[in-house]
């Protein structure tokens, strides 16, 4: 089910591994990217999810504002509606993959747990492994 599909984003549910999938299709300017992110609280919320996959294969960079947005605002907000594992799909373009991994870095928790995959089988088995 399509929740939302930009140009550079799409939002959907996975109901095969009960999640809410971030799909990124390319670069996102930072009002795209937050009202992409807040979509994806919005169909976590409705779907009561505990699960989300961020595809990040085709992601752009994120700036240094927004990086600190998803650590201080998205993640908290996240754990809130009830979201306890998030698995990402780390970007294949190299400035992409350190925006990533400079905000996983400063990951606080905020009672999820996260990790970063290079394949997409490998991120879905590991979000069905804590049912």
């Amino acid at each position: 089910m399509i929740h939302l599909d930009e140009r550079w984003v799409t939002i959907s549910w996975e109901a095969d591994i009960q999640a809410v999938l971030v799909e990124w299709k390319g670069f996102a300017a930072s009002k795209e990217l937050r009202s992409a992110l807040d979509a994806a609280i919005d169909l976590a919320h409705r779907k009561k999810a505990t699960r989300c996959l961020g595809d990040c294969r085709r992601a752009g960079p994120t700036s240094q504002d927004d990086q600190r947005w998803a650590n201080e605002s998205w993640y908290p907000r996240m754990a809130a509606h009830g979201v306890r594992r998030i698995a990402y799909v780390l970007p294949r373009s190299a400035v992409a993959r350190m925006s990533l991994t400079r905000v996983l870095a400063r990951f606080d928790g905020h009672e999820l747990v996260q990790a970063q995959f290079d394949d997409i089988d490998e991120a879905r088995a590991w979000l069905i492994s804590a049912a």
